[in-house]
This record gives structure tokens, sequence and C-alpha cells, in this order.
């Protein structure tokens, strides 16, 4: 089986984590952790549907703001996985800004957010139309690590000791057939 994902690290070894995940046969990125990601364009951050944080040092989390400014203004909706206290973390960081121009965009951003817990995951939401207030939190069991799951990924977490809550991820393909015409 070839693998339909191609992954790359966006800055060299010696600067700030982040791995860049495409899908050769869709318009679509998932990111592990959000450090400088300024060597990403516009168009490559537009693809991009999940975004796993391990955890929320500055090196880690820095490129939320970059991230949020290429998506603002767009129907989209993007979800964060992240450690014990990341919802209060992405409500940090929206509450940063002001948000009186919303209403004049026709088109309004949603973000998600999966904070990881031991037994289990805690869910919110953030919409642009509402000034990115916190809503709908919902607590969801979950399985042998398993945080998203579609047709063609599995991706699972696991808690580790970093002195801050902090999550390892593994990404696994789904089993699929490429036919070349």
């Amino acid at each position: 089986m070839r693998s339909a994902l191609n992954a790359s690290l966006i800055n060299d070894p010696f600067g700030d984590p982040g791995l860049i995940v495409n899908f050769l046969f869709q318009k679509r990125a998932l990111l592990f952790d959000l450090g400088d990601i300024s060597a990403l364009s516009n168009a490559e951050l537009l693809k991009v549907s999940h975004v796993f944080v391990s955890h929320t040092h500055i090196d880690h989390f820095i490129g939320f703001d970059r991230l949020l400014r290429a998506v603002f203004g767009r129907e989209k909706t993007l979800t964060f996985f992240g450690p014990e206290n990341f919802i209060k973390n992405i409500e940090g960081k929206l509450a940063g800004f002001t948000w009186n121009l919303v209403d004049r965009y026709e088109e309004s951003l949603t973000i998600n957010v999966v904070e990881v817990k031991k037994e289990k995951l805690i869910k919110s939401t953030f919409r642009a139309i509402e000034k990115f207030r916190l809503t709908g939190e919902e607590e969801v069991d979950y399985e042998d690590g398993v945080i998203l799951e579609d047709s063609s990924i599995v991706v699972r977490a696991a808690i580790l000791e970093h002195r801050v809550p902090c999550l390892g991820f593994s990404l696994e393909e789904k089993l699929h057939v490429n036919i070349n015409k």
C-alpha cells in the first residue's frame, strides 16, 4: 500500500516544532504542533482541518495567531486537540483580540477544541460570528486513546510527563487501495 499522506517538518531540526501532513488526493492537511509556521503559505494553511498541540509552551503554540489570521473571514471549521487546560489556553488567545467587526463578514470561522484528559474528552466550540465566546461544552468518553477517526486515518493521544500537561500523538493511515488509471 502506497501512502496517501505526505508528512514534512515545517522548520529545520533546530527550529520550532511543527509537522504538516498533507493528504495527497484531497485539499486537506493536519498540523502537529504550532511552533513558528511562517514557512507555510496561506494556501497550505487553508488546507488544515485539524491541529494537534502537544503542549502550550511558546515554541509549540506561537503559530496559533498566524493560523487564525490565515483562516479568519472564511466559512471553515478548524478542530484543535490539546492537553488538560487547552480550552482555557485557546479562550485566552481569542480573548486577546477585539472582535467588534465580525458582523461584517458573511462567512464565519468555527473553532472546535478538544481537551484530552485521562478518561474523557472535553469538547467546546468558539464561533467568530459569536465573537469567539465559549459555547457547547460537553464531555465524551473515548477508548484506546483514539481522539480522531475518519475513513482514512486514526489519531491516538497518550498523556506524557513534561512538567506541564502534555500529549504524544500517533497517526495511522487506514488500509486503502490506490489505482493508477
